[in-house]
């Protein structure tokens, strides 16, 4: 299956999932909306730019010579296991409490995915989860879970 398929694929499930969330929004009242509603316009955005990206590197591709596309296999294993941490940590979120809980999550899916070095996970999990403090806890007031820091 060539990139362009996939990411058109992907695409189109984004679009049908922002499609379904936009129309719940229009339920809510139109202030608790307006961020939902911004939050799910740039999602589409990003989904339709994400399939314009992969037209173009396919033209590109197309132009000048054929990638193999065999060689980029899915490790079945490395998907099963970071979907069973994804439901771990959604299980424990509330036990433990999201800001003791994600920043060691995060670290851990960037380790075990090889997704940087060690000091750059550190930061991006601890900056990700001061930036959702800053976000929800002060800013928007919006409660998070404490777990056992309350």
């Amino acid at each position: 299956m060539s990139i362009l398929i996939r990411h058109t694929i992907a695409s189109g499930l984004i679009l049908i999932f922002v499609t379904i969330f936009f129309i719940e929004s229009l339920q809510l009242p139109d202030t608790a909306a307006r961020l939902p509603q911004i939050v799910i316009v740039l999602i589409a955005i990003l989904a339709i730019a994400m399939f314009i990206q992969a037209f173009i590197e396919q033209k590109k591709t197309a132009d000048t010579s054929k990638r193999d596309e065999g060689s980029e296999k899915i490790n079945i294993k490395r998907v099963f296991i970071f979907g069973i941490s994804i439901a771990i940590y959604i299980f424990f979120l509330d036990i433990i409490g999201y800001f003791i809980l994600t920043p060691v999550y995060c670290f851990a899916v960037f380790m075990y995915l090889r997704a940087t070095n060690v000091l750059l996970a550190l930061i991006l999990s601890t900056g990700f989860t001061a930036f959702i403090y800053g976000v929800f806890n002060i800013f928007l007031n919006i409660p998070i879970p404490m777990g056992i820091l309350s």
